[in-house]
């Protein structure tokens, strides 16, 4: 005789058995962009460019250009000569050693940090709350020297 196909037992998965994302990882990837600069480290010797002046021309442009996206568009976001993704996130202990210093003796808490390109040389470096998709700024890295480029 055949086995019956039905479920002997009908189980209602309650929430905490449906999959969570990875520590809030993807939960931002849906919201729009919006930034916040309560966060900003202004006393970093990288943070001034080569005139001694920020390109806050250049900052603000692209910042206007990202607002309307979502983080999954940003994070797509690929080019440049190796056409890889424009702006992703880099662990800190793969930053520079003195950045690495830097950041211990600021206190910033960080196993990982978004880097947001501005142009081929420029970055904002920062953190994003996953609840809510905000880029809180903490260096402004005008000569990509927080995470230089190893040829």
């Amino acid at each position: 005789m055949a086995h019956s196909k039905k479920p002997k037992h009908i189980v209602n998965v309650g929430k905490s058995k449906k999959p969570s994302e990875e520590k809030g990882k993807r939960s931002y990837y849906d919201l729009t962009v919006s930034f916040s600069f309560r966060k900003y480290d202004a006393e970093t010797p990288w943070s001034i460019s080569k005139d001694g002046k920020p390109s806050v021309d250049k900052v603000f442009k692209s910042l206007y250009g990202f607002e309307c996206a979502v983080w999954s568009e940003i994070i797509q976001a690929s080019g440049g000569r190796s056409h890889g993704t424009n702006n992703h996130h880099i662990p800190v202990r793969e930053l520079d050693k003195d950045v690495i210093k830097h950041a211990d003796d600021i206190g910033l808490n960080e196993s990982e940090l978004f880097s947001l390109r501005i142009d081929s040389n420029t970055r904002l470096w920062g953190v994003i709350e996953p609840e809510n998709g905000c880029f809180y700024v903490i260096w402004f890295d005008p000569g990509h020297k927080v995470y230089p480029i190893r040829k």
